[in-house]
């Protein structure tokens, strides 16, 4: 592998993790402030990992749901920054005709 290929998935792949951390964030974005109204702030997807508030008060932390969804950016930025090391616009072309293909597979001169 040449110096540039690997910048360039270090790239990716850095900028898919800050994309997969976002999305980790929204669902506490969306709920913060709700302990004041009887509701539940919640961190964490898909795995929910902190929790807070409630009509009764409680704090709920899970360190084996944070971890795995730490895992789960890992693979999945790790996999979508592979997927796309062509560039984009040459990844949607190879799906497109992959599913060409598979659409007219079987039918003669196709």
């Amino acid at each position: 592998m040449n110096a540039k290929y690997s910048a360039m998935f270090a790239i990716r792949f850095v900028v898919f993790g800050c994309i997969m951390a976002f999305i980790n964030l929204l669902p506490y974005l969306l709920t913060r402030g709700a302990w004041t109204t009887d509701g539940t702030e919640i961190a964490g997807w898909p795995l929910r990992c902190y929790a807070f508030g409630g009509i009764g008060g409680y704090v709920s932390f899970n360190p084996w749901a944070m971890a795995g969804n730490i895992l789960i950016a890992v693979v999945v930025s790790a996999f979508l920054a592979w997927f796309f090391r062509d560039g984009t616009g040459n990844t949607f072309r190879k799906v497109k005709r992959t599913f060409r293909k598979a659409a007219t597979w079987g039918t003669p001169y196709a």
